[in-house]
């Protein structure tokens, strides 16, 4: 008789959409039923990955943290983990880190993994003493990028031999490049609009938005048909959308919110941006070279891991509105550039950053360490 499957739970920080809590879902997705049964868990936020994960796990909860170490949210965390028995558990986020771990012990899970997302320069003394304080209790931790890794490194977190670097990937999607011209109609972009440039990311000051902005007055006088999609979720609450139209640029500016299904926005897209400050191994990069696109971005955290400068995107440096500026007007003048750069991508993206490739050795590193 074959073991019964592994119960695992995916304990994020946050149920707000961003990139790490979609790595959840197709992850979620994709685990091997015949050995893992996923649950799904969320400390905070609006919900959204709850009521997504739902349909694809044993179970999804929110558990309502009202304050770091909400004992309340707490002890429900710790009954749901003993409750269904679940034999391990996968943090996502110094939120989950810290409670995620002390819940997993009281609650008898046999295996703690966490994650390492992103570079988090963010962090100041604090954070690392409340990640050193549960760190003793981690079996393993997975970076997705080795920036990643080597910034917990250099912060002394843990020790090199815990952390195991796996690239994010993503599930092949198709792009409806065939409504093209219908969903640029949809978007309101005008039919001889060029280049549209698109942006997936939540608004906020560290993913480079205000630096397109500064841009912009430069990039029109040049590409006077120019227009960006800015599609996420606002975290500046409305800081950003007020600078464009301050800076007069807003109505190059299409501010789409949060978009569940961005393959019609990679459909009418020309090139993809992404300016971030600081990263890990964003999703969104992924599915830019998943779909075929030429790609800017910067040379921060992870980014560099993904894409390879002139070979499958243009690499510049950040907060460097000129830096923008010279890329765009490179892409949009080079045609041969642009296809290069684009079938590169792509070639790299499904060999390495496929959903596949990615949940195959998480599965493994899970199998190894439940079965010592």
């Amino acid at each position: 008789m074959s073991p019964a499957p592994y119960r695992i739970l995916q304990l994020a920080s946050s149920s707000d959409m961003g990139g790490t809590e979609r790595m959840i879902l197709f992850l979620t997705e994709a685990l091997d039923r015949a050995k893992f049964t996923p649950y799904v868990g969320a400390l905070v936020g609006d919900g959204d990955l709850i009521r997504r994960s739902a349909p694809h796990c044993q179970q999804a909860r929110h558990f309502e943290f009202r304050f770091p170490g909400d004992p309340i949210a707490l002890k429900n965390l710790v009954s749901f983990i003993r409750e269904n028995r679940i034999d391990l558990v996968q943090t996502y986020g110094l939120r989950a880190d810290t409670a995620g771990r002390i819940a997993a012990k009281l609650g008898g899970a046999k295996v703690i993994v966490s994650s390492i997302r992103s570079i988090d320069p963010w962090r100041r003394w604090h954070h690392t003493l409340l990640d050193k304080a549960t760190a003793s209790l981690v079996d393993m931790i997975i970076s997705n990028s080795a920036a990643g890794r080597d910034a917990a490194i250099a912060r002394r977190e843990y020790p090199p031999e815990k952390i195991k670097v796996v690239y994010s990937g993503i599930p092949t999607r198709s792009i409806p490049r065939e409504r093209r011209t219908r969903i640029r109609q949809e978007l309101g972009l005008a039919p001889d609009a060029f280049p549209v440039i698109g942006i997936l990311a939540n608004l906020r000051e560290m993913k480079g938005h205000e630096d397109v902005i500064e841009a912009l007055p430069a990039l029109r006088a040049g590409l006077p048909k120019l227009s960006f999609l800015f599609a996420g979720r606002d975290d500046s609450m409305g800081d950003i959308e007020s600078l464009a139209r301050t800076t007069g640029v807003a109505d190059s500016i299409k501010f789409m919110g949060y978009v569940e299904d961005t393959t019609p926005l990679l459909a009418a897209m020309d090139f993809f941006m992404l300016p971030s400050h600081w990263e890990g191994l964003p999703v969104s990069v992924i599915e830019a070279m998943h779909a075929a696109l030429p790609i800017i971005t910067t040379r921060v955290g992870g980014i560099p891991e993904l894409i390879r400068d002139r070979v499958d995107g243009l690499l510049i440096e950040p907060a460097n509105p000129i830096a923008i500026t010279n890329a765009v007007f490179e892409l949009a003048q080079d045609t041969t550039l642009r296809h290069a750069l684009a079938t590169s991508a792509r070639e790299r993206a499904m060999r390495e950053f496929s959903v596949t490739a990615m949940t195959s050795k998480i599965e493994a590193i899970y199998g190894e360490l439940l079965e010592k």
